[in-house]
């Protein structure tokens, strides 16, 4: 692989939620604290920025080619022109101070949507699914709900709890753990997996993204020049490319200052192409 470059140096304060959008050619990802929405042209270089009216985390593409966007009010559909949001579901109205964070769509055009407190003030968090008979909770007692990503079979899916540093994965109806990290490793973040099964996981508080087999073993790292490393995922016509989102959200200003790129979109070629996002088709 090569070494990362950055390609819009954003200085978001969190940046997150990437997702490829095949059908328009354009990565998308969003800046949590600045309430914006980020796109990239990885033709032409050509870079957006669209303000949102409230608190937003993560992007998932519906069948009708809607953007879904996860928002401190709920789930809802944004238009990436002009920053209108259209709220669809909260599935936690009677827990005040919980936000949605990361979600993917399911192989079966399930959503999967995570919870947790702003501030990740405590275990207050669920996973949720959406299927035929709305959301219904697959997981309770998390902190960050955060990365999401499945295998290239469809049959195995991964999610983070960041605060505890938990790799779990669902399998065949069943949780169990995959993987903990430590003081080590660093605390998990977002993640994907590409073509062959390898996972890359964010590591946001170590300036790297991982690579683990499976069965979690660490096989591979890829160093980039910011602390806050947040989120990845695969995109570009051939799905060689690993976009990289970083963040200033715990910087000084004078940390700031003397790393101009933390905060930026960075992208890095790969030996392995990544997996289309999965389309939803609920709700």
């Amino acid at each position: 692989m090569d070494t990362p470059r950055c390609v819009d140096a954003a200085k978001a304060g969190c940046g997150e939620g990437l997702l490829w959008d095949a059908g328009r050619g354009r990565l998308w990802w969003v800046d949590i604290s600045g309430e914006a929405l980020h796109g990239f042209d990885p033709e032409t270089g050509a870079t957006t920025r669209t303000l949102l009216p409230c608190l937003i985390s993560a992007l998932a593409l519906r069948h009708d080619g809607q953007l879904l966007i996860a928002t401190v009010r709920g789930l809802g559909v944004v238009d990436p022109e002009t920053g209108k949001i259209d709220i669809l579901h909260d599935p936690e109205p009677e827990i005040p101070g919980n936000r949605l964070n990361d979600m993917i769509a399911g192989p079966d055009g399930a959503l999967w949507v995570g919870t947790m407190s702003e501030g990740a003030k405590g275990p207050t968090g669920a996973l949720y699914r959406y299927g035929q008979t709305g959301p219904q909770a697959m997981m309770r007692g998390t902190t960050i709900s955060n990365g999401l990503g499945w295998s290239p079979d469809g049959t195995r899916l991964y999610f983070v709890d960041s605060v505890p540093g938990v790799l779990h994965v669902f399998e065949a109806g069943a949780w169990r753990v995959l993987r903990r990290f430590d003081d080590t490793t660093g605390k998990p973040d977002g993640l994907t997996v590409d073509a062959e099964g390898t996972l890359w996981v964010a590591i946001c508080d170590r300036g790297r993204v991982l690579g683990m087999r499976p069965d979690g073993e660490i096989v591979a790292q890829i160093d980039l020049p910011c602390e806050i490393v947040t989120n990845c995922c695969f995109g570009g016509v051939e799905l060689t490319t690993l976009y990289i989102t970083t963040g200033t959200f715990s910087m000084t200003e004078a940390e700031k200052a003397a790393n101009p790129l933390a905060g930026g979109l960075f992208a890095v070629e790969m030996d392995v192409p990544g997996l289309l996002p999965p389309m939803a088709t609920m709700p």
